[in-house]
């Protein structure tokens, strides 16, 4: 049943059984008329929820939960101060081992939705570290955290802050005290830069009046001790920025990389503008195995490091690589999936949208001394075609590691056209995954599948799969 107390707002849901999880970590509840999407819940639960107006593109309706009145024996007290507001550890009300059980349901889910034939799925293999396994965060200032409630134009009231988006909400940011997900000094320098930032009254950006100078502040650490931060103007104002810059050079000398931008467009990411070095190197290394890399500003690189290398170590694994094989590595990044499988094959390809990240992947072959591969910098629908199959060979394996929304139907054709033995795809949305499974096994089978939890405390799931040519 429901009744309305505000109408504008929300309206009150009572005694609603929450079934399942939807593949973006909501638990799913029905009043009898529809599904109501729950932050915070958990299967087998019944609440009552404070639900909101349908989105605006009307696909779904979210809600909070108001009260819980059966509890799931899986809910566990949060460890930090700030979960449930903030936009981070969304499933930290979970218990670990409980959350690697949802997390393998959602893939299983995930792939029984598009009826991929698959191999029994082995369990989640959990993260090597819980706590303060991240290597980046972004921390945006803001001027204000009104936007909890209503916009507050009193000048007296807008202290600057420091801290996240929640969950929904880009252009809120919600104060940030504690975090556990990157190592000290990731916390130490955001606690000394709001303090000056508040003595100096700096104007932070503010996302409702469009207005301010500094948006956010980048922490980038690696597991040899290097620290790299970039911080994020959207004004030249070369006063200003200096005495930032110059404020942490002096306090935080471990910072081995230090380095600004200044944004055209106040919407855009930090990476989207020149990165411009201030002072200590340009770049930031990171071992994984017996492998040293370098990582440029706007470069990506797996955030939890411990877990990639035993990613890594799964590729190499099912790959089975001799020296006269021959690789295509698409969307290779700074080159760690291939420098990692290179003293086992024969000549691999790496293909980068990312100039920069091609530039950091020809230096890392260059570091880690490997001759037998090389680096296109291109877009992959414009590049990885037939055409430019036949020019340079077709392959015994194609590794692929896309974005989140997976990769592109030309691609997949290319793919299925080059016909190599192998493909491993290496997937961070189960629902993707799913969706390029269907097209590529057409001609391919799902010979091996391994998820791996890179993110705890959230529904996010990494898995590689490993697809073979299916017989005649």
């Amino acid at each position: 049943m429901f009744t309305f107390e505000n109408q504008k707002k929300y309206f009150i849901s009572e005694n609603i059984e929450l079934t399942d999880f939807h593949s973006a970590g909501r638990a799913i509840g029905n009043d009898g008329k529809r599904n109501i999407y729950v932050d915070y819940g958990i299967p087998g639960e019944l609440v009552d929820l404070e639900v909101g107006k349908r989105q605006r593109n009307g696909g779904f309706i979210t809600g909070s939960i108001k009260n819980i009145i059966r509890k799931s024996s899986q809910r566990i007290t949060p460890f930090c101060i700030h979960s449930g507001i903030c936009g981070g550890c969304n499933w930290q009300h979970i218990g670990y081992d409980k959350q690697l059980d949802w997390k393998h349901h959602l893939l299983l889910k995930a792939l029984k939705k598009y009826d991929i034939p698959a191999p029994e799925i082995p369990p989640v293999i959990p993260s090597p570290k819980l706590q303060f396994f991240r290597n980046k965060l972004e921390y945006f200032f803001s001027n204000t955290n009104a936007g909890l409630t209503n916009h507050n134009t009193d000048e007296q009231s807008r202290v600057p802050i420091l801290g996240f988006h929640p969950l929904g909400r880009s252009y809120t940011i919600v104060d940030i005290s504690e975090c556990y997900l990157q190592l000290p000094p990731s916390r130490a320098i955001c606690d000394e830069i709001i303090k000056y930032v508040v003595k100096q009254k700096i104007p932070c950006y503010d996302f409702a009046e469009k207005s301010g100078i500094l948006k956010s502040i980048v922490i980038r650490t690696s597991l040899i001790g290097e620290i790299m931060v970039i911080i994020t103007f959207v004004r030249d104002d070369n006063k200003v920025i200096m005495e930032i810059l110059q404020f942490l050079v002096s306090n935080f000398p471990e910072i081995t990389s230090l380095n600004y931008t200044i944004l055209k467009n106040p919407v855009q990411s930090y990476s989207d503008n020149e990165i411009i070095n201030f002072s200590g190197k340009q770049v930031l290394f990171e071992r994984m195995g017996d492998l040293l890399f370098q990582v440029s500003p706007s470069t990506f690189f797996q955030p939890n490091p411990l877990q990639a290398l035993n990613i890594y170590k799964i590729i190499r694994e099912f790959a089975q690589v001799s020296n006269h094989d021959f690789v295509y590595d698409l969307y290779s990044g700074a080159g760690t999936i291939t420098c990692y499988l290179a003293k086992d094959s024969g000549h691999i390809i790496g293909i980068e949208g990312s100039l920069v990240a091609v530039n950091d992947a020809i230096e890392n072959s260059r570091i880690n001394k490997i001759s037998n591969i090389s680096f296109i910098s291109g877009d992959i629908l414009e590049t990885f075609n037939p055409e430019f199959i036949k020019k340079n060979g077709k392959p015994d394996l194609i590794i692929l590691d896309p974005p989140r929304s997976g990769t592109l139907i030309e691609i997949k054709k290319a793919m299925l056209w080059a016909e190599p033995s192998k493909i491993i795809y290496v997937s961070c949305n189960p629902v993707s995954l799913a969706w390029d499974m269907k097209q590529l096994t057409e001609k391919y089978e799902i010979s091996a599948i391994q998820p791996f939890d890179m993110f705890p405390h959230t529904h996010q799931l990494e898995t590689v799969v490993l697809l073979t040519l299916k017989k005649n």
